[in-house]
């Protein structure tokens, strides 16, 4: 071992190189590492000291090579050309910066609780040409007892295109909301000033920006839930209020053209504990649902109830699925409108059960037609 352990962070003892040969020739015999060379993700086995005693082929393709000499004994920063590997007195792990390491996060919680442990990594690297190149990585670690000893197995998934996904979604639904909602304010304002003859022309435009602020609130909501992002805030809501609002909305909505949207007369008022945003978004999400599956004249109702101590919001529309769809009608991405839809129905389910704590379901049968429900705990009368 090394005599020089000076450290800022980690740990900076190692083995001598012949060592971890002896240690890379134990770990090749093992019978498992057979069979890290079958597995698609980039892996390492680390020693007690965090140096590299073994990879699979995934590892050596990421790093350019083929040959686990170069960088056996070397510490994962090292091998994979972190611009901080040298910063520290003994390299990898031992700089100021490697505080904030997230793969040394993992390495150290793993050895020190026994434990899987996962962590996101962020690393600045440099190529062969000492070009940087950003690295988003979600770092497994896992214990390994092979022999008589306990390593360290590292897992390695390249997650860049999910962040730049997440950081493109962030920008275009501020500045989309933002141009979008400005358009919408712009028209309300208009409104007041074109003439007579103008105004039928102004109030679809309305119509149409307001489509357009709610499908991309839609979409940007299901996101968030989905990454369980969302932040839940219960209030107390009268639910038969927030019909009557969505109901009196989407009257002028595009898909409503041509059709009529019917309050049921004998709705009555239940109050809830719930997210007023999401509670919206499934009526809103109903109603876009039956607008679409309701023929030209057609009419949709929409209403409330309580029923053993539960409130039960329902939209219903005319027409009747056939049996492949009912069978399909709450999946992710099954639609029978075409490629790429099929998240409305999902997200009543996903937002209802996942988030309110209620239920959804529906009935679609002649002659009653098609009804969506939803079932949410309801506060005492």
């Amino acid at each position: 071992m090394n005599d020089t352990c000076e450290t800022l962070c980690a740990p900076g003892e190692r083995l001598p190189i012949h060592e971890i040969q002896q240690e890379n020739a134990q770990i090749g015999n093992h019978l498992c590492s057979q069979y890290f060379d079958f597995f698609p993700l980039p892996l390492l086995v680390l020693n007690s000291l965090r140096q590299i005693i073994f990879s699979n082929k995934a590892f050596t393709d990421l790093v350019g090579t083929s040959d686990i000499g170069s960088f056996l004994g070397k510490r994962p920063g090292e091998a994979v050309g972190c611009a901080y590997a040298a910063a520290g007195p003994n390299g990898c792990g031992t700089s100021d910066y490697c505080r904030e390491c997230g793969a040394l996060q993992a390495i150290l919680e793993s050895m020190f609780t026994r434990e899987k442990t996962v962590h996101e990594c962020q690393l600045l690297c440099r190529d062969e040409h000492g070009a940087t190149i950003a690295r988003d990585l979600r770092v497994f670690a896992s214990p390994w007892e092979a022999g008589e000893g306990t390593y360290c197995v590292l897992t390695l998934i390249d997650i860049g295109d999910e962040k730049r996904r997440q950081a493109l979604e962030r920008i275009f639904f501020h500045d989309i909301l933002n141009s979008a909602g400005g358009a919408r304010n712009l028209v309300d304002i208009l409104l007041k000033e074109v003439p007579e003859d103008a105004r039928e022309i102004a109030h679809m435009a309305r119509s149409s920006l307001f489509a357009l602020v709610d499908e991309i609130q839609k979409q940007k909501q299901l996101l968030s839930a989905e990454r369980n992002e969302y932040e839940i805030s219960k209030i107390t809501l009268q639910g038969l209020e927030i019909v009557q609002s969505v109901v009196k909305e989407f009257r002028s909505h595009p898909k409503a053209l041509g059709k009529r949207i019917h309050l049921d007369a004998d709705s009555v008022n239940v109050a809830v504990h719930s997210d007023f945003s999401l509670l919206r978004r499934i009526l809103v999400n109903m109603l876009l649902n039956a607008l679409e599956a309701t023929p030209a004249a057609g009419v949709v109702s929409a209403g409330l109830y309580r029923e053993e101590g539960r409130a039960v919001f329902w939209v219903a529309n005319p027409a009747v699925m056939p049996e492949s769809v009912k069978l399909q009608v709450f999946k992710r991405s099954f639609s029978t409108k075409g490629h790429d839809r099929g998240l409305g129905t999902y997200s009543i389910k996903l937002l209802a059960e996942n988030y309110l704590g209620g239920k959804v379901g529906f009935t679609s049968e002649e002659p009653a037609g098609t009804t969506f429900w939803m079932r949410l705990p309801a506060l005492e009368a």
